[in-house]
C-alpha cells in the first residue's frame, strides 16, 4: 500500500501522521521536539529518525512504500536552516520525494478547501500568512522573541512581568498579576522574579506559560490586565488586517482565517476582542478555529508533492 507521511515538527513535540493516496489516515505518532530554533542538528535528526523507525514498526509500514513526507517547522524560516533540514531529510528518508515548509502552511492545506485564505498562529510565538488561490504568499510577522511575535504567549507574559516590575518600584499601576505569579512560582518577593527570568535557564516556553495568569486578572477586573490584552489583540488584528490586505490585492473576499496556538485557543477574552476589532478593521475576515492539526496538512502537501502538482 502506497502512503504519504506529514510530519509537524514543534518545539517540545513532533506529530506525524500518514495517508494513503485516498486520504486515508493509516498511522500516526508522537515523537520529540525538531525544531532547529530550539535543538541542535544533531538533536534534530536523532528525534525524527526515532520517531519513523518508531512509526514504522507501529504501523507496520515500509519505507519503500512511502510516496512522499512532508516536514513542517517554524525552524525552517531562514535559508541556513532550509538546508540543514533538508539534507537531514535527505539522510534519514532517502529515496522518498521530501518537501520543507514552515509551521503555517499546512494549517490552510488543513482547514481551506483550496489551501488559501489566512492563518493566525498565536501559541508560544505568533504568526500570520495569507496565500491566494494561485499559491503566492505573504508572511505577516512571526520574527521571534526579540523582534516580533506580537500578540503571542511571551510577549504577553513579558508585558506582565514588566508590569509587576513597574508597580514594585512605583512606576506603574498596581496589578493582581503580581500576587497571580508570584503565587504561581512560589516566590515571595517580586526582587526574586529577576533571577527567574535571568538564571533559572528558563527559556521562551516557559515564560509564555505564565500569559494564562492574565485571564484570572482579566477576569478580576484588572486594569492592567485589561490594558495588556486589549493592545495585543489589536496587534493580532493588524497582523490579520495585513493579511487580507494582501490577499485582496489579487482575489475577492470575504477572507477565511484559521486561528491555531495555546493562547488564542484558550483565552476567550484575547480572541473575543479579536473579534471585535476584525469587525472594524477587517470585516471581510470570518475568524474559524482550526479543526484539522498541522500535521495532517503537511501529510495533504506530502499528497500534492506525490501527485505531482507541488504548488510551494
Amino acid at each position: 500500500m502506497k502512503y504519504v507521511i506529514g510530519i509537524d515538527g514543534g518545539g517540545t513535540k513532533t506529530h506525524l501522521k500518514a495517508l494513503d493516496l485516498q486520504r486515508k489516515l493509516v498511522g500516526e505518532a508522537w515523537g520529540g521536539a525538531s525544531n532547529l530554533t530550539a535543538l541542535s542538528a544533531h538533536q534534530v535528526k536523532q528525534n525524527l529518525e526515532h520517531l519513523l523507525t518508531g512509526f514504522y514498526d507501529q504501523a507496520g509500514l515500509s519505507p519503500k512504500d512511502c510516496a512522499a513526507v512532508c516536514l513542517g517547522t517554524a525552524g525552517a524560516s531562514s535559508d541556513t536552516s532550509q538546508k540543514i533540514l533538508t539534507a537531514i531529510l535527505a539522510e534519514i528518508c532517502p529515496d522518498i520525494p521530501a518537501l520543507l515548509t514552515n509551521d503555517a502552511l499546512p494549517i490552510l492545506y488543513g482547514n481551506t478547501p483550496s489551501g488559501s485564505g489566512i492563518v493566525l498562529i498565536a501559541g508560544t510565538g505568533s504568526l500570520c500568512m495569507a496565500r491566494d488561490s494561485k499559491g503566492t504568499l505573504w508572511r505577516v510577522g512571526g520574527w521571534g522573541h526579540l523582534i516580533g511575535d506580537e500578540g503571542s504567549g511571551y510577549h504577553i507574559a513579558c508585558r506582565m512581568l514588566n508590569a509587576v516590575m513597574r508597580a514594585f518600584d512605583g512606576r506603574g499601576e498596581q496589578t493582581v498579576l503580581t500576587d497571580f505569579i508570584l503565587e504561581h512560582l512560589a516566590l515571595s518577593s517580586p526582587m526574586e522574579l529577576v533571577d527567574y527570568v535571568y538564571q533559572s535557564g528558563n527559556g521562551k516556553r516557559e515564560l509564555a506559560s505564565l500569559s494564562v495568569l492574565c485571564d484570572k486578572a482579566f477576569a478580576l477586573g484588572d486594569s492592567v490586565a485589561q490594558k495588556i490584552y486589549r493592545e495585543e489583540a489589536a496587534n493580532l488584528c493588524e497582523m490579520v488586517a495585513t493579511g487580507a490586505q494582501q490577499l485582496s490585492s489579487t482575489e475577492d473576499g470575504p477572507f477565511l482565517c484559521i486561528y491555531t496556538g495555546g493562547i488564542i485557543t484558550k483565552s476567550i477574552p484575547l480572541r473575543h476582542m479579536l473579534c471585535e476589532n476584525l469587525r472594524q478593521k477587517a470585516p471581510e475576515v470570518i475568524l474559524q478555529a482550526c479543526s484539522q492539526d498541522a500535521a495532517y496538512g503537511c501529510a495533504l502537501m506530502a499528497l500534492e508533492k506525490q501527485e505531482g502538482r507541488e504548488t510551494v
